[in-house]
């Protein structure tokens, strides 16, 4: 009966712990959110054009 005790109370203690971290990320005012700001070392693929004879890279390759 202890293990069921001490599995409810940890289960709290993680719910609890999440609802103030949610509570805490929602409450900063940042113009961003953390999924978008790890998705920025992409941001420089999108900010060079490719060029269409570029030989750097690889032609294309048709799967046989």
């Amino acid at each position: 009966m202890e293990v069921f005790a001490v599995t409810i109370f940890v289960s709290l203690m993680f719910a609890v712990l999440f609802a103030a971290l949610f509570v805490a990320e929602r409450s900063q005012r940042r113009r961003s959110s953390l999924e978008q700001d790890a998705l920025l070392p992409f941001d420089d693929m999108r900010s060079a054009p490719v060029r269409k004879n570029d030989p750097t890279i690889p032609p294309h390759q048709s799967p046989l």
